[in-house]
């Protein structure tokens, strides 16, 4: 799908001698793993967006005289975002007012690594001035986020309790995976909209909604140290952290897309101990 539409844009970017191509894909091609997958890790895409981010990476690769640096960023999160780690945070909004504890499947040891959305425009203006046509590097912070460490935060952020179903629990729901996708996404959707139109948001591009293919049971570890290395790029936001998340809420929240819920319930500890194994 990606591949024609690609290798014609390189194409043309070769004709008129462009000084660098940089194409942003994605760290969902690398076989699903808790240990970091490095730029040569083994390729085994694991979503729809990542077989075909693959297929334009190889037919970029295919065009003679193509000066091309390839990124791939992981979970990407920050002011803009809204399909990495935002539609988490709307959930956790939603989990506030219905006045819940949130559960997401499988434990606590589910990778889910980060990059803030300031590092992905970083790395790609330092791959358009340094970096050597060929090349390809990772975008990642060094937080190893996992599901544990993220929603905890939400649950500081949110003022709301937070759990997992456990990998008994979470193994049954595999079998149906669309259906536990749907039941999902049935509740988070319209508990957002009731939110919204609480708050007098009568339009948003934000959204709850999660693709089933991001509920499976796949660890998105990355190591995106070679980037800095090589081209001596040092992350802006290395870590993930409970103020980032404000941060983004915060931004969304000033520009009338985002309820104004931060501290209605003034945060406290969240994450109970009675996660099934």
């Amino acid at each position: 799908m990606l591949g024609e539409p690609a290798q014609l844009a390189g194409k043309i970017a070769a004709e008129v001698k462009v000084e660098k191509f940089v194409e942003v894909s994605t760290a969902q091609i690398y076989s699903p793993d808790k240990k970091p997958s490095t730029e040569d890790g083994k390729l085994a895409p694991w979503t729809v967006l990542a077989k075909y981010r693959l297929e334009a990476e190889d037919e970029l690769k295919k065009v003679s005289g193509l000066p091309l640096v390839i990124l791939r960023p992981v979970t990407v999160y920050g002011p803009g975002d809204m399909t990495g780690i935002t539609p988490r945070i709307v959930c956790a909004a939603v989990y506030q007012e219905k006045k819940e504890k949130m559960k997401f499947l499988w434990d606590k040891d589910l990778k889910l690594n980060s990059v803030h959305v300031v590092d992905v425009c970083g790395a790609i203006w330092a791959s358009l001035t340094k970096a050597k046509s060929g090349s390809v590097y990772n975008v990642a912070d060094q937080t190893d986020l996992d599901q544990g460490t993220l929603n905890g935060l939400l649950g500081q952020v949110f003022g709301i309790k937070v759990d997992f179903l456990g990998s008994m629990l979470s193994n049954l729901a595999k079998m149906q995976l669309s259906a536990v996708a749907e039941d999902a996404n049935d509740k988070h959707v319209p508990g957002w909209t009731k939110l919204c139109q609480k708050h007098k948001i009568l339009n948003t591009p934000l959204s709850p909604y999660i693709d089933k293919e991001l509920l499976s049971n796949n660890n998105l570890c990355v190591d995106g140290s070679k980037i800095a290395k090589d081209l001596d790029y040092k992350y802006a936001h290395p870590k993930f952290t409970k103020e980032l998340i404000q941060a983004v809420v915060e931004s969304y929240v000033s520009q009338g897309v985002f309820p104004p819920v931060l501290g209605k319930d003034g945060g406290c500890t969240t994450t109970d101990s009675e996660t099934e194994s």
